[in-house]
């Protein structure tokens, strides 16, 4: 019999080779069908104990109506949750049940006899579909399921998309502006991906830039996983950082958005090793919308816990939060303080790390997963000067030395190792003296520096309007010859009216010191020389008020 079938279909016209090709699938996929009969019944109508559906009606399927063979695929492959009692039955997963050519048979016969129009899918489309949503260890949940096709039917938000792409090896995101990108391309379907970087080295960053459309007035939440270093920029202004040198994490913000088109830049370095991007926005009206052809979070579908914000426990007050944060190392302590401004200081440098606006932190990764710090909320990060905060400079032509570090020769398993292991080590000049709180639990941090005494404390203010922070660095003792204070290393530093200008819609204002502004290794740093007995003044202010 197989003999005399695979001889007819040689000598057939091609269309009736096609129509005998397209038989044989549909055959096949009525027979790979029976995986699903016991829940689905004979007729797609959904089994019934009673009153209670074991599983849902196949012809009401927006899966099973709509043109997207892909989502179909996912939902075969990984399966559904059980989250309530609507059915008796979850939808056991099938990716090892079934290889590539059943489940694009099982598409065209279930499209075609429950959808009425037959989807086309292939084994080399399944077999695509099945590497990219490797990772999905657990099958869908329900609200998964509409955001997929919430996102499928949505009209494209994101279009005009191009990339540019760059080489070099860094630590935190450059400034690409200065930077000569090595390719340059459009992303066609509207989404960003890191292929076109899939021949290169580690070492290397991308910046995407398209055209946002939207519809609707209203907070939108901006969500990117990275790693290494990644940033949202929308209307020029950065919405989302999830900067450094750091495993795949996802870092979220709000944005008040009002409709019509809005510029949308994506910035991401890759520093070595695993490489990753993602990004969705999410809106009342919109849901949850993919932005990027990886459509992954960190953390994939295990957390189980709502945002936990941290609020003062009485109005007027500051609350100091010490636990591992981003972006700065692991003695790092956080501070809200009322007006809504809040920073992170970094007991391992003894220095601020960065400041930021809003909400003050969200503590519930700690009981997610395995658990990995919190994570600051709010928006308006801005990274000042992370690093140790005085150095003796003999020219304004030495670098500084933001860390201090140093190496041990480390190989697993070898007598004679050879590769270098880098640590942080503590700095011989310096001595952590902890914090005191006020009745306000306003901390005053303290350090020694050498044979100086240094106390480091900060308060909400207001600058023309705008919620600020008031920072009063004292230093007590003798602090010798060309001795400096690091105060920024960001944003074009440009001076006006005494306002320096660092980035991330932000300016400075240094009293008790005649700042000096030099470049340095790529960066432009914003110093202050110290004196015996000096007390600095710095006010952080952002160029606008909150949004709320």
């Amino acid at each position: 019999m197989t003999r005399f079938f695979l001889l007819a279909l040689a000598l057939a016209t091609p269309g009736q080779e096609l129509f005998a090709q397209n038989n044989s699938t549909l055959e096949l996929g009525k027979q790979t069908y029976q995986t699903c009969v016991a829940c689905h019944g004979p007729d797609g109508k959904g089994m019934k104990a009673g009153e209670v559906s074991l599983a849902p009606s196949l012809h009401d399927s927006e899966f099973i109506k709509g043109n997207n063979p892909e989502l179909l695929t996912a939902v075969i492959l990984k399966g559904i949750l059980k989250q309530d009692n609507k059915y008796l039955q979850a939808m056991l997963p099938l990716e090892h049940a079934l290889n590539d050519e059943q489940i694009a048979a099982l598409i065209a016969y279930a499209t075609k006899e429950f959808g009425k129009k037959q989807r086309a899918a292939t084994a080399n489309d399944v077999a695509k579909w099945r590497k990219k949503y490797n990772d999905q260890k657990s099958p869908w949940r329900r609200n998964d399921l509409e955001d997929m096709i919430k996102s499928a039917k949505a009209p494209k938000l994101l279009t005009n998309l191009r990339y540019s792409l760059y080489e070099g090896k860094w630590e935190e995101l450059p400034d690409f502006s200065k930077l000569e990108p090595i390719k340059t391309g459009e992303l066609s379907d509207g989404l960003i991906s890191l292929d076109p970087a899939k021949d290169m080295k580690p070492g290397f960053g991308m910046v995407f830039e398209g055209t946002l459309n939207l519809k609707e007035a209203e907070e939108y939440r901006f969500s990117i996983t990275s790693d290494d270093g990644s940033a949202i920029a929308v209307n020029g202004e950065t919405v989302v950082g999830n900067d450094g040198i750091h495993p795949a994490k996802t870092q979220r913000m709000k944005e008040q958005l009002e409709p019509g088109t809005h510029t949308l830049k994506v910035l991401y370095f890759d520093g070595g090793g695993n490489r990753f991007l993602s990004t969705n926005i999410q809106g009342k009206k919109i849901g949850k919308v993919w932005l990027s052809k990886t459509q992954k979070e960190a953390g994939g579908k295990s957390k189980s816990y709502d945002p936990i914000p941290l609020t003062s426990r009485s109005p007027g007050e500051a609350i100091v939060h010490r636990a591992f944060l981003p972006d700065a190392k692991p003695r790092a302590i956080g501070v809200g303080y009322p007006d809504a401004v809040n920073l992170v200081w970094d007991a391992d440098v003894l220095n601020l790390a960065y400041v930021w606006r809003g909400d003050f932190m969200d503590a519930s990764p700690h009981w997610n997963g395995r658990g990995s710090g919190s994570k600051p909320l709010g928006q308006d990060r801005v990274k000042t000067a992370h690093g140790l905060p005085l150095q003796v400079l003999e020219s304004l032509d030495e670098p500084w030395q933001p860390f201090s570090e140093a190496t041990i020769k480390y190989e697993r398993d070898k007598a004679d190792p050879q590769k270098d292991l880098r640590y942080n080590e503590k700095h011989a000049d310096y001595q952590f003296r902890g914090y005191r709180l006020d009745k306000n639990r306003f901390p005053t941090f303290r350090y020694d520096y050498q044979n100086l005494t240094v106390t480091d404390h900060f308060t909400s203010a207001e600058s023309d309007g705008v919620k600020a922070i008031l920072r009063t660095v004292k230093l007590e003792g003798n602090g010798g010859e060309n001795l400096y204070f690091r105060i920024a290393d960001t944003g074009s530093q440009e001076e006006a009216d005494g306002w320096y200008d660092i980035g991330g819609n932000m300016k400075i204002k240094i009293e008790g010191a005649d700042p000096v502004s030099r470049k340095s290794g790529g960066k432009n740093e914003l110093l202050a020389l110290i004196s015996d007995n000096n007390t600095l003044t710095i006010t952080y202010r952002w160029n606008a008020p909150l949004k709320k």
